[in-house]
């Protein structure tokens, strides 16, 4: 890259360190051009453009701000720079300087190719199956309980290329402490649902009181998904018997409510695909499911033949993907391969996987759930990541009910 390894927030950062007299507000005949720009990032607009700090991935092409790129790149990499973008850069022709007005700068901007690809490309419309708002919000240090609309509606760092429209999901509560109070359950409507459950790592925090109102809640109607709950034999975990006892409870009661189930399966650190540890959560579900019974396993980071053993035992079986299946193995991969498309779920899993491209001080975030189809797309052949989006979307309404 010619300005080295640095992401979009990153350079923005570089320009808040190099100057600090400039004048702060934008001209208003420079925010159209800004606003393009968001728009083919798709980055949030801010109230207000300003210069001093940066506070926008627009601001970047302000004329400044590129006289202050170029005078550090050198002569060199400024001629490099205006082969590679020709056309619609006001440094084009040679010539840095503010643009003349408005339509100029519009057009200019319109005529180049990437860009106006990017703005004209609808963003794919998709459902995140599994990610948790309580252990999110904590993250933000936003003040108060969590609010669905405030996290969706947060600024983010955003992917240029991977801008996508999420209408619904999976909002996973699987904390006791901090399950969310019935006037936060009325969330609940056609394209986002809550599902509550106890974490095998957290089953430690279930008492009696809790384990009646989460009876109560699903026989009134008010829960229609129960989980994540499940077995984790990694360190920290508690006695299997604790962690199977709350299995099974969950179990029963998902069984007579006829409600779907998120299934969290982690191994210890010697069983590779946490193959022992799918063994047993089989064994357990067996006893007490039928095989028809709606199953999503959560985060599934098996190879091929723990996916196998789920479908032969539970045909309808889900299996959700995270971030993770960027690095998976040849043998998880061939699972990723192998399973039907129609059973495939995209789980953003946020606050967790944080994407490469993401300030070390992010975190994950359901728009980030084109990392995950990407990984998709990159195993499954003939797979592309608005393909994966829309079937990974698609799969999610079908298997929770929701519409968006």
């Amino acid at each position: 890259m010619i300005l080295g390894k640095v992401d979009i927030w990153g350079l923005a950062a570089w320009v808040n360190r190099q100057v600090k007299n400039w004048p702060r507000t934008v001209e208003e005949v420079e925010m159209g051009p800004m606003r393009e720009v968001c728009a083919a990032g798709g980055w949030t607009l801010p109230s207000q453009f300003t210069l001093v700090p940066v506070n926008s991935p627009g601001v970047l092409i302000h004329w400044r701000i590129q006289i202050l790129i170029m005078s550090w790149i050198g002569e060199r990499r400024s001629q490099e720079l205006r082969e590679m973008y020709p056309v619609g850069s006001i440094l084009s022709q040679g010539r840095i300087g503010p643009p003349l007005n408005h339509s100029q700068a519009s057009a200019s901007m319109e005529t180049s190719p990437r860009l106006e690809n990017a703005v004209s490309r609808p963003r794919p419309i998709t459902v995140d199956a599994h990610f948790h708002l309580d252990r999110a919000w904590a993250k933000t240090n936003l003040p108060g309980r969590p609010n669905l609309r405030q996290y969706m509606e947060m600024r983010l760092p955003s992917s240029q290329l991977y801008a996508i429209d999420v209408r619904g999901g999976v909002i996973n509560f699987c904390d006791p402490r901090t399950w969310p109070s019935d006037e936060e359950l009325e969330v609940q409507d056609q394209s986002w649902v809550v599902a509550m459950g106890v974490h095998p790592k957290k089953a430690r925090e279930l008492d009696d009181a809790r384990a009646f109102r989460l009876e109560t809640l699903l026989k009134t109607g008010k829960l229609r998904v129960l989980g994540e709950v499940g077995l984790d034999f990694s360190t920290g975990a508690p006695q299997p018997q604790i962690q199977i006892s709350t299995l099974r409870w969950v179990l029963a009661m998902a069984s007579q409510g006829g409600v779907p189930v998120v299934l969290h399966v982690r191994g210890g650190k010697d069983d590779v695909h946490s193959a022992q540890a799918h063994i047993q959560c089989i064994r357990q579900c067996r006893a007490i499911l039928n095989k028809g019974h709606p199953i999503h396993l959560h985060c599934f980071d098996g190879g091929w033949e723990q996916a196998q053993q789920w479908m032969d035992n539970f045909p309808g079986v889900h299996f959700g993907f995270t971030g993770a299946v960027n690095a998976f193995s040849e043998d998880q991969k061939l699972a990723v391969v192998r399973i039907p498309r129609d059973r495939l779920l995209l789980e953003s899993d946020a606050p967790y996987f944080r994407p490469a491209w993401v300030p070390r001080a992010g975190y994950g975030h359901p728009k980030y759930l084109a990392e995950v189809a990407r990984g998709i797309a990159a195993i499954r052949q003939g797979a592309t990541v608005d393909g994966a989006l829309q079937e990974g979307g698609m799969n999610a309404l079908r298997f929770y009910g929701l519409r968006v």
